[in-house]
């Protein structure tokens, strides 16, 4: 089960549009009723309890539809960060050797509701997936960042190694573009810049499928 990822904000703008909802059903609802010469509290008693019924169906319906609404997401200000994300990742590990280890190939699959935020990484020897999220902006410069926990699970060469790690993302290029850092407890830091591949990324579950998804797009532009 996903956690919550939103801020005092985005609650007290979705508890908003929900009072609005209910309130313009309820209000739909008691002037039919009127209309059929139903006493005032009864008509009123009505459209409030069915108003509540229908606003609280719609709402668990709204909770768990993935959140690729540009309008609606301007209108509720949760920005749209859904999708398969391709780029590079440099890290200060080195090998063995202390030779540096040149920028790797990574994809990120971020999911999203307008309640909750999931991230899960790969790479062609490695996988991580987030264990807390959150959608951070700042009103007063705009900016939107992701910051995240994760886990990393390495199985190279015979190794089952785990590692746990934090990372902060900045949403750049009209929500085209990712690039931050991250911190593990190995212990390794590094940076990471993503692109956009496509909001479609619900079967993609690992490197070789999230390659596959990037050259179908490529080859069609």
């Amino acid at each position: 089960m996903n956690l919550l990822s939103l801020t005092y904000a985005e609650f007290e703008r979705l508890l908003k549009g929900f009072a609005i909802v209910t309130f313009v059903i309820a209000g739909g609802i008691f002037a039919v009723r009127i209309a059929f010469d139903t006493s005032i509290l009864t008509a009123a008693w009505q459209a409030i309890s069915s108003a509540l019924t229908v606003a609280g169906f719609a709402f668990g319906f709204f909770a768990r539809r993935t959140w690729n609404y540009p309008l609606l997401a301007k209108w509720l200000g949760r920005p749209i960060v859904h999708g398969l994300w391709r780029g590079t990742l440099n890290t200060s590990y080195k090998r063995p050797d202390g030779q540096a280890i040149p920028p790797i190939e990574i994809a990120f699959v971020i999911r999203q509701t307008y309640l909750s935020l999931s991230i899960e990484s790969f790479t062609s020897d490695q996988e991580g997936e987030s264990k807390v999220e959150a959608l951070i902006q700042n009103m007063r410069t705009d900016a939107t960042r992701i910051c995240y926990i994760f886990e990393l699970r390495r199985q190279y060469n015979g190794e089952n190694k785990l590692t746990t790690g934090s990372g902060e993302l900045k949403l750049l290029d009209a929500g085209n573009r990712l690039k931050g850092h991250y911190w593990t407890n190995s212990p390794t830091q590094g940076d990471l810049e993503l692109r956009l591949v496509t909001r479609d990324c619900e079967e993609v579950n690992c490197y070789e499928v999230a390659e596959r998804k990037w050259l179908e797009i490529t080859s069609q532009i």
